[in-house]
């Protein structure tokens, strides 16, 4: 008994000693196992041109390891996670995957625990409390307009506004909007939140298939109105395209794009380097250039300037089939 009690007392004191080492102690730990590994597998569901961004810089950094890549959009990318797992073939070390998806993985336990020193710069609820994720970059659902037909003296300042009978049959929105739908409920409540949505419903949107063609049907002059992704907004002004967006309407729900590290990581080592490099301020920075809005809290960026966010928090998808049912009931009933 004394023998256990002592081998207690011995394991705590290692684990307090070495969750004391400085950053720089464990990094150099994380590189010397990473030239043994030599490999990293990263299942990604941000765009190409993101992914190969973040691994060329991760390259420059550790030219020892070599980088394979599977990408795909969120629901491929979890199915083929899921597929693989089952089969045990899955051979994923990190992966970086939105909201609700994140959720499923932790259900299955197909992630562990790692609390990146970088972890800290992050605001509440773009962060996991336990320690499997922090988001990479936010994905905000906000009002956007054509500036030629909705002039801003007119534009909507609030979400309340767009129920203005002038705004009728002239406000795009995506027919897969549920994570907005969701955040909606979980921030006016459930009540209010179904209240508005049948105001909106009675708008009658022009529903689309997806933000993407919102925005360019938006830019093209077919509607005044329409709600889509911030960061296309911002990137077909820069084109000179007649758009901008509304940043006083209250939520901004954001999806999240949380990184974590596979729970059967065959290249630990290798893993953690890319989360703490990807989560680190240059590598905020570099996400910054592609247009994206960094979740850390000490990157400055245009786009999230004065916004005040609100995070989609992974425990939503629990209640996504309902949300589903009543968005399709509410507007194309």
């Amino acid at each position: 008994m004394r023998l256990r009690t002592l081998l207690v007392t011995i394991a705590i004191s290692l684990f307090s000693f070495t969750s004391r080492l400085p950053a720089a102690t464990v990094e150099d730990d994380h590189i010397a196992g990473a030239k043994k590994e030599g490999a990293l597998v990263l299942y990604l569901s941000t765009n190409l041109a993101d992914a190969n961004g973040l691994i060329n810089l991760y390259k420059s950094k550790y030219p020892f390891v070599k980088v394979d890549m599977f990408r795909a959009d969120n629901e491929k990318l979890l199915n083929r996670i899921l597929t693989e797992s089952v089969a045990g073939k899955f051979n994923g070390d990190a992966i970086m995957i939105s909201s609700f998806e994140v959720r499923v993985l932790l259900q299955k336990k197909l992630l562990q625990r790692y609390v990146s020193p970088h972890a800290k710069f992050y605001p509440e609820g773009f962060t996991d409390k336990e320690g499997y994720w922090t988001s990479v970059y936010s994905i905000p659902r906000v009002i956007a307009y054509n500036t030629n037909l909705a002039k801003p003296d007119v534009a909507p300042k609030s979400w309340e506004d767009i129920l203005h009978p002038r705004w009728k049959g002239g406000f795009g929105l995506s027919d897969s909007a549920t994570l907005w739908y969701t955040g909606f409920m979980k921030y006016l409540g459930e009540e209010k939140g179904r209240d508005f949505m049948r105001k909106l419903a009675a708008q009658k949107p022009a529903f689309r298939d997806g933000e993407s063609i919102v925005m360019q049907l938006l830019a093209a002059g077919e509607f005044p109105l329409g709600m889509v992704y911030s960061h296309q907004v911002a990137t077909l002004k820069r084109r000179g395209a007649p758009v901008d967006w509304v940043r006083t309407a209250q939520p901004i729900v954001t999806g999240l794009k949380p990184l974590g590290l596979a729970a059967k990581t065959q290249h630990p080592n290798a893993a953690k380097l890319f989360i703490d490099l990807t989560l680190s301020k240059e590598g905020q920075e570099l996400i910054k250039s592609f247009n994206r809005i960094p979740d850390r809290g000490d990157v400055t960026s245009e786009l999230k300037e004065g916004l005040k966010l609100y995070p989609a928090d992974p425990r939503w998808g629990d209640s996504y089939a309902k949300y589903v049912e009543e968005f399709r009931e509410i507007f194309f009933k």
